[in-house]
């Protein structure tokens, strides 16, 4: 201790000697104090900024603990009830709106803002590749639990399908249809020349004139018969013949509506010249799906001239081994997917359990009745089948293709459409995976749209100018 008083004395007195001299400046020395005060300054600032910051953080573990205990807290995603958005689609929805207005550091809208948009999730991309690399659709909503998948194939609606043919032999003289024409009931679809409905049609005229002359006679006798002027004989004669003439005409009339003409045009028969042409059309509304005729072919009765399908409603057949048949019931959904179109699915019903099994196969062949009125699907196409099941309770839920979620390594998440060239990211919580689709616990809603494609673009560009591209703050 001694020793250490004698050393700050002799230092002391060395510093005064160089000042005298002046080799050292008195202000260096003063200075030196200063940023001594200065550091301790410092130390006490940036001790009290921890602890503010640490008093902050105990306080909001504080606060949502207190929520938590008071049922404020949304134990399914771990916010506070009045700040989960997932749980409240209102409050997402005006974030969103405060969101276009938010203003950045920079003075302008965040989301216009190159260096800053990415802060919020949004990405701006030139409005000429929408449509074209990035796909925008609804989200689907659909009964998720599966109980049984097969393949099956669709096929047409055999209650609204027909082969439209001659009732008589013809030669074709004119076509109004071609393969894929969509007609309307009662279209026209071609015009047959018959000879055999011609003679049928002459011989209908001539029995409309011999039953006109026959009531004439008939009427003339009649009178004569009641004045006692003609005898009971040609009175029986002519009632005879006029009865004969009204079965006849009746007979030729029975035969003309088996040959396929209407009432109506019967009727003409009486005014117009006799014609041998017939005309031929659509029973209902449908879309030629078979064209099996030309003009000048000669068709034969009953020989198929075009065939007719109501395609806005399909079947879907598929099979079902025998140990499953007590699974399957009328009114089950299915879900049906086509190669066609790998990022769709159809809702369809049972309408119809096979009543027998086949020998080899030990399969029964299940019926699916699907909303077609898009035409997307069509005949001879293959399906997968996902049967749902059988419940008085339905549980739909968002379900979106596989390819529009992207992951960060942390989240899952989905691009939605803000505005035109722009897309938020929106985080995500996903659930079972059914054939290239998988299912959104959280984080939309059946209102919404999502980029099933070009997502991964997207994610790249917003990476993008997060680590290399934007304003330097």
């Amino acid at each position: 201790m001694v020793y250490l008083q004698s050393f700050n004395t002799r230092m002391i007195n060395f510093t005064i000697i160089l000042l005298f001299i002046g080799i050292l400046p008195i202000e260096n020395v003063f200075a030196n104090q200063k940023h001594e005060g200065c550091q301790d300054s410092h130390k006490d600032t940036k001790g009290e900024i921890l602890r503010s910051t640490q008093n902050d953080s105990e306080q909001k573990i504080q606060k949502d603990e207190s929520k938590a205990l008071s049922g404020e807290m949304c134990q399914e995603h771990g916010v506070p009830e009045g700040e989960c958005s997932l749980c409240n689609p209102t409050i997402k929805n005006n974030n969103y709106e405060e969101l276009l207005k938010k203003q950045c550091e920079h003075n302008v809208p965040i989301i216009e803002c190159d260096g800053c948009r990415h802060e919020v999730g949004v990405v701006k991309v030139d409005k000429s590749i929408i449509g074209e690399i990035i796909t925008i659709k609804n989200v689907g909503l659909f009964d998720i639990e599966i109980t049984h998948k097969a393949t099956g194939e669709v096929g047409p609606n055999r209650s609204r399908f027909v082969v439209v043919s001659p009732r008589v032999s013809g030669v074709v003289k004119e076509l109004f249809v071609d393969w894929g024409d969509r007609v309307k009931k009662g279209q026209k679809l071609a015009i047959l020349d018959s000879i055999e409905l011609g003679e049928v049609r002459a011989n209908y005229r001539k029995a409309m004139a011999m039953l006109r002359m026959a009531k004439k006679n008939y009427s003339r006798e009649k009178t004569l018969y009641k004045q006692k002027i003609s005898s009971t004989k040609h009175f029986l004669e002519a009632e005879n013949a006029y009865e004969q003439a009204q079965i006849e005409l009746k007979a030729l009339k029975e035969k003309l509506i088996l040959m396929g003409q209407q009432e109506g045009n019967i009727q003409d028969i009486a005014i117009d010249q006799v014609s041998s042409l017939f005309i031929l059309s659509a029973p209902f509304d449908g879309t030629v799906i078979e064209k099996n005729v030309a003009i000048g072919e000669l068709k034969d009765a009953f020989t198929p001239v075009v065939t007719i399908s109501d395609l806005t409603n399909l079947w879907v057949w598929f099979d079902i081994y025998e140990k499953d048949i007590p699974i399957v019931f009328r009114g089950n959904k299915v879900i049906i997917s086509v190669a066609a179109y790998p990022e769709e699915q159809f809702e369809g019903l049972v309408t119809y359990i096979g009543a027998t099994v086949d020998e080899k196969t030990r399969t029964v062949k299940v019926r699916a009745e699907v909303d077609n009125r898009h035409e997307k699907l069509k005949p001879g196409m293959f399906a997968k089948v996902l049967l749902l099941p059988q419940s008085d309770t339905t549980n739909r839920s968002p379900m979106v293709p596989v390819e529009a979620v992207q992951t960060d390594g942390q989240k899952n998440f989905v691009f939605i459409p803000l505005k035109e060239g722009y897309f938020l990211r929106r985080d995500v919580t996903l659930g079972t995976r059914v054939d290239g689709h998988v299912k959104v616990i959280s984080g939309l809603n059946s209102n919404d749209r999502v980029v099933v494609r070009g997502g991964f673009l997207l994610k790249s560009e917003i990476m993008k100018e997060k680590f290399g591209e934007g304003c330097a703050h």
